[in-house]
């Protein structure tokens, strides 16, 4: 399949422009040319008719008006015929040979104009203009036609067609020869972006490009390059965190099996012994299968991956079955639950429980012993909003608090994955709400914002 090059299409296109425009002045030119041509002849007609008729009305001779005809205009054009009504033609020249047809003679007390001439072709195809007055001298009347060939005309007009033309080819040979010179020196801008960007590894995506030497017309195309550039930097940063988090959380549990395992098979134990190795090695592995259940629920939740099942929750009696869940983990530690929740949302109420449970177990476990953990739901403009408070001092790194594996202390040695909060943010996304962070007057919270459909 031929795909012509942009060089090609650019070029074809102002070709093709040039030529339209050569066209259009071409034709534009020759119509003012020859309006302006046969006006002037008309013009020229009409002042030399009215002005023999003056010569005679002057008392001039018919028969000295060739002298004058002659030095007023071209005999070889021009047609001067003077008749005296019952005596046929008194002077006549007509080198042309043109055959005057009868016309209407304009009454002696009317001047001459354009309008009053007529028109007619010769037998060669040539177009004629011809006036007839009527006048006087001494002896009686007369009548004065003159007429006048367009053929000088019909030259000039021949002449600047055919100059036209050239300048015209000329102009398109000029322009389909130059266009694809001027292009492609035009397009090198493009051809070093694009090696730019071929040229692009991991190590150069946080170095912008060079946007200075650019043309206006690619300014938004190198500036969304960058744009992207900086994007697939983040993301390339976030992997290559998320990995080396990965590989540590995995680590340690496998090391741990590990290492219980070789200790074990040192020497010949119990049956005692292997069976709480291997109710160990059971608890580690769990771990290890909620951890890789979390990241596949990340990776589907990031690509929408994620069948959602909503239904109609009434928020009270939700939060009140989840507080009754968590309740045994708020007396270890002696804090009080708080709940006011009004209101109902449509959502996946599994996804939700574990948005719930995410936020009030981060609650419980940061909340001072013996304080108090609120929990308020209220319907809002466009929604709802789910709001877990606890008081505390101000999280290090907000920014940071729904990345995947982060923790406020950066301990490894904190309970959890440090995967919580981002489920959350991701299960929020999903129900195209929002997850939010605020510290005010000692109380840290968390807001779920969802919208009421």
């Amino acid at each position: 399949m031929f795909r012509p090059s942009l060089t090609l299409r650019l070029t074809l296109a102002f070709t093709l422009l040039v030529a339209i425009t050569s066209a259009l002045v071409s034709v534009s030119l020759y119509r003012s040319l020859y309006a302006e041509l046969v006006w002037r002849d008309n013009q020229t007609l009409v002042n030399r008719g009215a002005q023999l008729r003056q010569l005679l009305l002057d008392g001039a001779e018919p028969q000295a008006l060739p002298l004058y005809f002659n030095r007023m205009m071209d005999t070889r054009l021009d047609v001067l015929r003077i008749d005296r009504p019952g005596r046929g033609t008194v002077v006549e020249v007509n080198q042309a040979g043109v055959a005057i047809p009868g016309m209407a003679p304009v009454p002696a007390g009317t001047p001459p104009s354009a309008r009053l001439l007529h028109h007619w072709r010769t037998a060669h195809g040539e177009q004629v203009a011809g006036l007839a007055l009527r006048g006087s001298d001494q002896v009686g009347d007369v009548t004065i036609s003159v007429a006048r060939v367009s053929t000088d005309r019909d030259r000039v007009l021949a002449r600047y067609r055919q100059n036209s033309l050239i300048i015209s080819l000329v102009a398109i040979l000029l322009a389909g020869i130059a266009s694809p010179l001027l292009i492609r020196r035009s397009l090198r801008a493009i051809a070093t972006l694009s090696l730019q960007t071929a040229r692009t590894d991991s190590r150069q995506l946080a170095s912008p490009l060079a946007l200075e030497t650019l043309p206006t017309e690619l300014l938004p195309l190198g500036q969304s390059l960058n744009v992207m550039r900086q994007r697939l930097a983040e993301d390339f940063s976030r992997l290559t965190q998320f990995a080396d988090d990965l590989a540590h959380e995995l680590r340690t549990p496998v090391n741990i099996l590990l290492g219980q395992n070789q200790v074990m098979l040192q020497r010949p134990r119990s049956p005692a012994e292997y069976q709480a190795l291997l109710g160990s090695n059971i608890e580690e592995l769990e771990h290890l299968t909620r951890l890789i259940e979390n990241i596949l629920f990340l990776s589907r939740a990031d690509h929408r991956n994620v069948a959602l099942n909503p239904q109609r929750i009434d928020l009270a009696r939700f939060i009140g079955d989840v507080v009754d869940f968590l309740e045994p983990l708020a007396e270890e530690r002696d804090l009080r639950l708080e709940v006011s929740a009004t209101g109902e949302v449509e959502a996946d109420k599994l996804l939700l429980q574990r948005v719930l449970t995410n936020l009030m177990t981060n609650a419980l476990r940061h909340a001072p012993e013996g304080d108090r953990i609120l929990i308020r739901a209220e319907p809002v403009a466009h929604g709802v909003t789910i709001t877990v408070a606890n008081r505390g001092a101000p999280i290090d790194h907000p920014e940071k608090i729904f990345t995947r594996f982060w923790r406020g202390d950066d301990a490894r040695h904190s309970p959890g994955t440090g995967l919580g909060l981002a489920m959350s943010q991701a299960i929020a996304t999903l129900h195209r709400g929002q997850l939010g962070l605020s510290h005010e007057n000692g109380w840290n919270r968390f807001t779920l914002w969802l919208p009421r459909s």
